[in-house]
């Protein structure tokens, strides 16, 4: 799919708004200015990485990932298949995040659940700014 930067801009910041994260108070009470996306579509993920490298201009070495599974599946084969598709090097995974299982009736999404991480205040601040212009102010 070939989007234009306004196109890219409007969808990524609309990702954002719906599954990314919001200002947070450290334990020490500092605010914390953490870009993360946490989604299980591939589709999805793609699309916000995009927007992160291309509208934000992200610092590359400083985007990370990390997986959520269940005990079912298999870390390595899932670090190999989302680091093909966010091309995030499998060495700035953090530390993979294995979920118990709840509720029988329920079956986990096979590829997992992947978060990516970006710590940098200005952009940040940058998104939440492209956020308000778009959509207004909370």
């Amino acid at each position: 799919m070939r989007l234009s930067k306004r196109e890219l801009t409007l969808l990524g910041a609309s990702l954002y708004l719906c599954e990314g994260t919001k200002f947070r108070i450290g334990n020490r009470g500092n605010k914390i200015y953490a870009v993360e996306f946490t989604n299980k579509d591939p589709r999805a993920i793609k699309i916000f990485l995009d927007f992160l490298r291309k509208v934000i201009k992200a610092k590359e070495d400083r985007v990370k990932a990390q997986l959520f599974v269940y005990p079912d599946h298999d870390i390595l084969e899932l670090q190999k298949y989302w680091s093909d598709i966010t091309k995030i090097p499998t060495d700035r995974f953090n530390k993979t995040i294995e979920l118990k299982q709840r509720n029988y009736k329920y079956k986990p999404n096979p590829l997992g659940v992947l978060k990516v991480r970006y710590h940098h205040k200005e952009h940040f601040l940058k998104i939440q700014g492209i956020i308000e212009e778009i959509f207004g102010e909370n």
